[in-house]
């Protein structure tokens, strides 16, 4: 299994995004615990969380070692700014539809949907 994951570029991309949402929702959970609209919680959450995977990608998913790792930030902020679109839309969609749904539920189908849309541009476009 360990081999799988080390050889598969997208089952990385998965566990660093696992982290980022960990990140995500952590931030999301505490800012709304201190009184901030969730929606507006979501915006430092999401740029944190994308700081946090960008690192973690440039080494340990696509491996560029040596590569001006905070150059090629400023690509995957503003390609990832779909997927973050995508997902704060999903996200807003959700509480729109049901608005007292658990916070956990609207973060994770945000999350899920962009995760394709941010994999996709980040193999094309930011680590190519």
């Amino acid at each position: 299994m360990a081999e799988l994951l080390i050889n598969n570029r997208f089952l990385r991309f998965c566990c660093i995004g696992g982290l980022g949402f960990v990140v995500d929702s952590g931030i999301t959970y505490g800012l709304v615990g201190l009184g901030f609209p969730s929606l507006a919680a979501r915006i430092p959450a999401i740029l944190i969380a994308l700081t946090v995977c960008y690192k973690f990608h440039h080494g340990f998913t696509f491996r560029k070692e040596g590569k001006a790792p905070w150059r090629g930030w400023y690509k995957f902020l503003v390609s990832n700014s779909i997927g973050s679109s995508v997902n704060y839309g999903c996200y807003a969609v959700v509480l729109l539809v049901w608005p007292v749904a658990p916070l956990i539920l609207p973060l994770a189908v945000g999350s899920g949907v962009a995760l394709i849309v941010n994999y996709t541009l980040s193999t094309r476009y930011v680590f190519r």
